[in-house]
C-alpha cells in the first residue's frame, strides 16, 4: 500500500462493504499493508467472502 491511511481506508471499506474483517499494518518490513488472517474455523462462504471482495477492490491495492 502507499500510505498507511490507504491501508486503513481499504480495511473499512471491506468491513462495510463486503464484511470482511481485515486489519491495517503499517512499518512492517515491506512497508504499509492490508492483513488478512483466514483460520480453520472460517467457513467455505467466508472465503468465498474474501476472494470475490479483493477481486472488486483489486485496485485499491495498486
Amino acid at each position: 500500500m502507499r500510505d498507511y491511511a490507504r491501508a486503513q481506508k481499504t480495511a473499512t471499506l471491506l468491513l462495510k462493504k463486503h464484511r470482511v474483517l481485515t486489519v491495517a499494518r503499517t512499518g512492517v518490513a515491506q512497508g504499509n499493508a492490508v492483513r488478512v488472517a483466514p483460520t480453520p474455523y472460517n467457513t467455505r462462504e467466508e472465503l468465498d467472502r474474501l476472494i470475490a471482495a479483493l477481486r472488486q477492490e483489486s485496485g485499491a491495492f495498486v
